[in-house]
């Protein structure tokens, strides 16, 4: 009978970027499919500046040669490997040699960038799975032009729903994470079961969520747990706590009360939950919502799939208006329009969700219309901090008050701990961390892969027997 194993193309002593493919007998699953935020390129976010983008149209190509996904080449779309040596793609990797199988599927948590690049590459007829919200939130950074589409065939999947692929079987566990739909993942293969967090984080707004996962994972007794670590440090004692979600949309509310000029929001697209949640506070507070054209078509076309954690929300009612400056070709753009002009005219009236390379509009809408107040700045969880110097000098330059109400998508150490300690598995693997060997465990053993690394899942609990025995 053939063992389960794991093996390890990417999150490893890195932030971001895990592939970790699990595989027994002809079946094998690829949870993730993302790039490392330290790896030689990133993939290009239209919210974002980044200096070192792939070549359009090579991508996959300068993915594949630089090591910074999985060298499989039945996983992409030939299409774009055409022509693409898999000798010259194997050699980056060096002696490592990877499990083949019949079969692979592909299980995405969530539509961060380190964790869904490659999803546009995927082969037509690689199956890809992933969350209700989570493909809801894809269709709208497709249409707001954050992602290219894919022609991978997407199953998406009910909250606790679970997939049998023979071999093993793998059952979905919503999350909570500032990227609207994550999800964890449990695979069951009769002999083990394993537990993949995904990124997730204690202080949102759904804590509960994480609680839930922590009694599944108890209840099946999970051999082998394997969870983020991206707030670790060499000393995590030294990690200060962040403040809940409910107490940031208090301060966000208390923002928008005092408000004079205009209030422009800077906020990742990726979180439709707190979009939605500030729209609610601000329309409530009288005030009028206008967002740059991209972030419109996000929303807009996220919600036409019926995101399910926003379902009943009151923002879904509230009128969203796009800044006619922002409007392009390259974005299909559904709704009603208003002129950069009528803005700046009244000031007072708006909140405007805008993304970075919007930034010179500020000029604009900062030396046009009546002076009415000051405006303030809220960076809410966006790439782009208010500390960049692209940033603060705007706001220097225009008097503008600026505000950072953030919390971040990860767990912190102390949560990070309670996890393990409360799951109690056999091993843990800590992934997406640069810090790995800091992790508190709790007693726990802790397994730690190398890039390119294949293993069997009983080689680690021997491991970890070894460790109890010595």
């Amino acid at each position: 009978m053939s063992e389960g194993q794991l093996t390890f193309f990417g999150g490893v002593a890195r932030s971001g970027g895990v592939q970790v493919m699990y595989g027994k007998g002809n079946q094998a699953l690829l949870f993730d499919f993302g790039v490392e935020h330290s790896s030689l390129l990133f993939p290009t976010q239209v919210t974002l500046y980044e200096p070192v983008n792939a070549t359009p149209g090579r991508e996959l190509r300068q993915f594949l040669l630089g090591g910074m996904t999985a060298p499989l080449l039945e996983l992409y779309d030939p299409e774009q490997r055409k022509g693409l040596d898999e000798a010259k793609v194997l050699g980056v990797w060096g002696e490592s040699e990877f499990p083949r199988y019949d079969q692979i599927h592909l299980y995405i948590g969530h539509m961060h960038t380190d964790h869904m690049a490659l999803l546009p590459f995927a082969h037509p007829d690689l199956p890809v799975y992933m969350s209700h919200d989570s493909h809801a939130l894809f269709r709208g950074m497709v249409a707001g032009g954050h992602s290219l589409d894919t022609k991978a065939k997407i199953t998406v999947c009910d909250d606790l729903s679970v997939l049998d692929f023979g071999e093993f079987t793998v059952q979905v566990v919503e999350m909570d994470h500032n990227a609207t739909g994550s999800s964890g993942i449990i695979i069951d293969d009769g002999t083990h079961k394993i537990a993949y967090t995904g990124d997730w984080r204690r202080q949102g707004k759904h804590p509960d969520r994480i609680d839930r996962f922590i009694e599944l994972c108890r209840s099946k007794q999970i051999d082998v747990l394997i969870t983020e670590g991206t707030r670790l440090t060499a000393d995590p004692s030294t990690v200060p706590h962040q403040m809940t979600e409910e107490t940031l949309l208090s301060r966000f509310n208390d923002l928008i009360g005092e408000a004079e000029g205009v209030v422009y929001l800077q906020i990742s697209p990726r979180d439709l939950e707190r979009m939605a949640d500030m729209i609610a506070i601000s329309a409530s507070l009288g005030k009028k919502i206008v967002m740059d054209a991209s972030l419109a078509a996000i929303w807009n076309a996220a919600n036409r799939e019926e995101v399910r954690r926003l379902n009943g929300h009151p923002a879904l009612d509230i009128p969203v208006r796009i800044l006619d400056a922002t409007v392009t070709q390259d974005v299909a753009v559904s709704g009603e329009t208003v002129s950069l002009e009528e803005v700046a005219e009244h000031k007072s009236e708006y909140v405007y969700f805008f993304k970075f390379p919007s930034l010179a509009l500020l000029i604009e809408l900062e030396t046009l219309g009546n002076a009415q107040g000051r405006s303030i700045f809220i960076q809410s969880d966006y790439s782009v901090k208010i500390e960049s110097p692209s940033i603060s000098k705007f706001l220097k330059a225009f008097n503008i008050t600026g505000h950072s109400l953030s919390n971040g998508g990860h767990a912190h150490p102390e949560a990070l701990a309670d996890l393990i300690g409360r799951i109690a598995p056999k091993a843990v693997i800590t992934l997406h961390s640069k810090f790995p060997e800091s992790q508190n465990t709790k007693g726990v053993h802790a397994y730690f892969p190398t890039k390119g690394e294949t293993v069997k899942v009983s080689s680690i609990l021997n491991s970890a027997a070894s460790t109890v025995n010595g």
